[in-house]
């Protein structure tokens, strides 16, 4: 019979990825139609750069659970990862949204989508002509703020749920160590520790 180290339901994730992944197309299309230089270049990049690791993060994940190897846990059950009692605990990995790997990754899309919004709503307050960017300037005889709203509220939106991802991804990864401490310390005192 298996031992159950912790619960761990990675459906939100998969569910806020999906998510953020159709909140990339919009990003994509707006950055074409607007004429700023930053809204087509940086945009576009952070859209890219965010659906890149998102599908790169899908096919991770759906292989690792179709061939989950002797170092992995082996079997989702009831949204329970089931562990393989001959494994060491030294021997487990977390489930790869809770992969040390994935909220590094988490973390720069987070950051760059942090700038660019910024920069978004700086262009979208002050306006092209206004700017405190000079590369904005190139063009905005076509600037349309209507197009520049919608756009920074799409990479508003795009923010929150990457940091909703972060957050799910790092408390997950924390109540993997949690727990893993605390079935060490169970093995090393021979059974289960008292209820403090």
């Amino acid at each position: 019979m298996s031992a159950t180290l912790f619960k761990f339901n990675p459906k939100p994730i998969l569910y806020l990825t999906g998510v953020s992944i159709i909140f990339c197309l919009p990003m994509i299309a707006l950055s074409i139609v607007n004429f700023g230089m930053l809204s087509i270049w940086l945009n576009a990049t952070v859209a890219f750069v965010i659906l890149i690791h998102h599908f790169s993060f899908l096919a991770v994940t759906w292989i690792s659970r179709k061939h989950a190897n002797s170092a992995q846990i082996v079997a989702f059950e009831d949204d329970e990862f089931q562990l393989d009692p001959t494994l060491t605990l030294e021997d487990l990995e977390p489930p790869m949204p809770c992969s040390l790997l994935n909220i590094i990754a988490t973390t720069f899309l987070c950051i760059i989508t942090t700038i660019a919004f910024s920069i978004m709503v700086d262009i979208t307050t002050r306006g092209a002509i206004r700017g405190t960017l000079p590369v904005e300037r190139v063009g905005s005889h076509k600037w349309n703020i209507k197009v520049q709203i919608a756009q920074t509220t799409v990479l508003g939106t795009e923010l929150v749920t990457l940091w909703a991802v972060l957050a799910i991804c790092a408390l997950g990864r924390f109540r993997f160590v949690e727990a893993k401490e605390k079935r060490e310390a169970e093995l090393e005192y021979g059974g289960k520790l008292p209820e403090v």
